[in-house]
Formats: C-alpha cells, sequence, structure tokens
C-alpha cells in the first residue's frame, strides 16, 4: 500500500474509544469520538489554501483529509466538536514528508511511512509529539500517541476505532 491508499483508506465514519495516560499524575481518562473523514485531492481548493496560509509549496500536495470529530472525554458532560483538514506534502519519496494541519496557525508535522505504519511527529519549542495509525483490518484501525512537554506531565493514548460506514476500500 502506498501513503495516497492509506489516505483513501482512512475515508469513511468511524468510531474512536480512547484512553489516555497521564503518566506523572499515574492517571488515566477515557474518551469516545464520532469521526467523519473525507479524503480529497490535492487540487481541492481548501488544500490550496492551507498551503498557502503555511507557506508551502501547493504544487507538491498528494492528498488531503477533512476530519469532523465529536468527542466527550470522561467526566466532562461537555461534547467537543472540530473539523480539521489534514494536507500530505511528500518528500522526494512519499515514504517521508510533511503534514499541515489546519489551526489558527497551521501546524505542521513530518510522516513517515514504513510497513503500511503512518508516524507523525511533531515538535515545537514546548512539546515532542509521536503518533502511529495504522490498520488491523479494512475497518478497523489503531492509533496511539506520546506527548512530552519540556514543563508538564508527559502523556500517552491509545484508540481503538471501528469503521460505522462511508466509503469502502478500493479492493
Amino acid at each position: 500500500m502506498d501513503i495516497v491508499n492509506f489516505f483513501e483508506k482512512l475515508a469513511g465514519r468511524w468510531f474512536s474509544q480512547r484512553t489516555t495516560h497521564y503518566l506523572g499524575a499515574q492517571t488515566s481518562k477515557a474518551g469516545k469520538s464520532e469521526l467523519e473523514v473525507d479524503f480529497i485531492s490535492p487540487d481541492h481548493a481548501s488544500v490550496t489554501q492551507l498551503c498557502e496560509k503555511a507557506g508551502a509549496d501547493a504544487a507538491k500536495a498528494i492528498c488531503g483529509l477533512t476530519i469532523a470529530q465529536k468527542s466527550t472525554i470522561e467526566g466532562n458532560a461537555t461534547q467537543r466538536i472540530s473539523t480539521t483538514l489534514i494536507v500530505l506534502i511528500a518528500d522526494e519519496s512519499d515514504l517521508s514528508g510533511h503534514i499541515l494541519r489546519s489551526a489558527e496557525s497551521p501546524l505542521r508535522s513530518t510522516y513517515q511511512f514504513d510497513n503500511d505504519i503512518l508516524t507523525l511527529t511533531t515538535e515545537d519549542g514546548s512539546v515532542h509529539a509521536q503518533e502511529r495509525w495504522w490498520f488491523i483490518t479494512d475497518n478497523l484501525r489503531m492509533r496511539t500517541q506520546t506527548v512530552k512537554p519540556t514543563d508538564g506531565p508527559e502523556l500517552a493514548s491509545f484508540c481503538s476505532e471501528i469503521r460505522l460506514g462511508g466509503p469502502k476500500p478500493a479492493a
């Protein structure tokens, strides 16, 4: 599978169950999310706009995703609703490059795609985060994340995500 096929396979409706461990405090919280993920082509207007906002070359974009998320966290009755645009910009090979994420100021991460596992690394002056995404089957995927802030407690999370519907992966 190549990186574009991997991103196409992410499209659909998903239920996500997450556990986050706050390592310094030795506590955990569970959360649930409903995700609606749409694959978008590299020539889509939103891809071009995010690339321009981030100062990236839109001609190097190879695909993108929009992710609409409704989440709840254990102990908090307020539902969090958000939409994120992710744009993949490949280096010389599709196995590595940058990922842009929409935000007030676009976030830039690096990615490595190896053995059908996507690893995202985000570093700024105050935090180092690493996230891994992979599929067990076409309808079951896993995600892990570690976050190491320079001035706060580390956290680790694990998500299992089940496809509820939407586009089926190409055979």
